[in-house]
C-alpha cells in the first residue's frame, strides 16, 4: 500500500469559508471591541497592535519573531536597561487566550462551503483511505468534517469520525501553540515565545512520516519560515543527490493562485538553499490552484481525484 500524508494549513480553513487569517482576527475583533490591545499599549502588545494596524497581511508569528529576535528586533530596553520581559510575557498570554476565543467561535458563526475545493479534497482523502492527516490549524477538523459531510447545523455538537494530528494544538481544549520556531535566535528571556518550550507542545511523527511517505498532499500551507523545522530536512534531502524514478515521491500543493504558487517556490528555495532544479527532478511535484478553479485547474483536480481512487 502507498503511504500517504495529507497536511493542512490555514488555506484549507479559508477555502471552506472560515475567516481565520490573522488580519481577519484583528479586523473582526476590533470592530467588536474585543481586540486586546490599543494605541496606549506598549511593549509586545503595542508592537502587535501597530503591526495589525499597518500591515496588509498580519502574520502574528513573524511579528513575535521580529519583536524578540536577538539582532535588530523591535523590543526596546526600559530605563533600567532591561527588556520588559515580564509584561511582554503577560501580553503574550493575553494574545493566546484572546486568539483562542476568536478561532473557537468561527465554526459556530460561519456557514461552511461544502462545495469548496477543500471539501472535495478532504472527502476524497477520507474515501480513499490510507492517509495520515496532520493539521497546522487551530480549528477542530472532526467538527469541520461534520459540518461539511453530515449536514448538521452550526450549533450541533457533532464530530465526524476521523483521526488526525493537530500539530499546533486546537482551540477545543485550549491547547493552541502560537509562537516561533525552535531554532530562532531570540533575546535572552524570550524563550517563552518558542513553540517547543510551551507546556501545550506535543511531539508528532510528521518528520518521520514525511521520510517514509510515497505521496504527500499539502492544502493551504505556504512553507513559511515559522514552519521550516518540520519540512527543512525532507525538502533538503529531495534537493540533493539523485532519486531513482521508482523511488520518486508524489508531492501535491493545493494553493490559491499564481502568486501563492510563486511564494511557495520562493519559500522552498530559501528552505533548501537551492534553485529547486534537483527538487523538481527528484519528485513528482504538482501545484493545483483553487482560485477560479473552473477555468484553470479543474482538469488537474479531476486527475488527482481519479488517482486517489486507484488501488496501489
Amino acid at each position: 500500500m502507498t503511504r500517504k500524508l495529507f497536511i493542512l494549513g490555514n488555506g484549507f480553513d479559508i477555502d471552506v469559508n472560515f475567516k481565520t487569517r490573522y488580519i481577519d482576527y484583528y479586523d473582526i475583533w476590533r470592530r467588536n471591541y474585543r481586540w486586546p490591545f490599543n494605541d496606549r499599549s506598549d511593549g509586545l502588545g503595542g508592537y502587535i497592535n501597530n503591526c495589525a494596524k499597518t500591515e496588509r497581511w498580519l502574520d502574528l508569528e513573524m511579528a513575535l519573531f521580529n519583536y524578540a529576535k536577538a539582532n535588530n528586533g523591535a523590543a526596546t530596553r526600559m530605563k533600567n536597561g532591561f527588556y520588559p520581559i515580564d509584561s511582554d510575557k503577560q501580553d503574550f498570554g493575553i494574545l493566546v487566550n484572546n486568539l483562542t476565543e476568536f478561532i473557537g467561535r468561527i465554526p459556530n458563526e460561519t456557514k461552511i462551503d461544502n462545495k469548496s475545493i477543500a471539501a472535495q479534497v478532504l472527502r476524497t482523502v477520507l474515501d480513499s483511505g490510507g492517509y495520515s492527516i496532520y493539521s497546522f490549524n487551530y480549528t477542530y477538523l472532526p467538527q469541520i468534517a461534520a459540518r461539511l459531510f453530515n449536514n448538521v447545523s452550526l450549533y450541533d455538537d457533532v464530530e465526524y469520525d476521523l483521526s488526525y494530528t493537530p500539530v499546533h494544538g486546537r482551540v477545543i481544549d485550549k491547547s493552541i501553540i502560537l509562537g516561533v520556531h525552535s531554532d530562532a535566535n531570540l533575546i535572552e528571556g524570550y524563550d517563552f515565545l518558542k513553540k517547543i518550550y510551551q507546556s501545550q507542545y506535543r511531539t508528532s511523527s510528521i518528520i518521520q512520516d514525511l521520510v517514509i511517505a510515497d505521496e504527500i498532499v499539502f492544502f493551504g500551507l505556504s512553507m513559511g519560515i515559522i514552519d521550516y523545522p518540520y519540512f527543512r530536512d525532507f525538502f533538503t534531502r529531495l534537493s540533493t543527490g539523485i532519486v531513482l524514478d521508482e523511488q520518486k515521491k508524489r508531492v501535491t500543493f493545493f494553493t490559491y493562485n499564481d502568486s501563492s504558487v510563486l511564494d511557495i517556490h520562493k519559500n522552498l528555495s530559501a528552505l533548501t538553499g537551492t534553485d529547486l532544479m534537483n527538487l523538481k527532478n527528484n519528485c513528482s511535484l504538482e501545484f493545483i490552484r483553487t482560485e477560479n478553479h473552473a477555468f484553470f485547474d479543474k482538469a488537474k483536480l479531476e486527475t488527482w481525484m481519479d488517482c486517489q481512487r486507484t488501488v496501489y
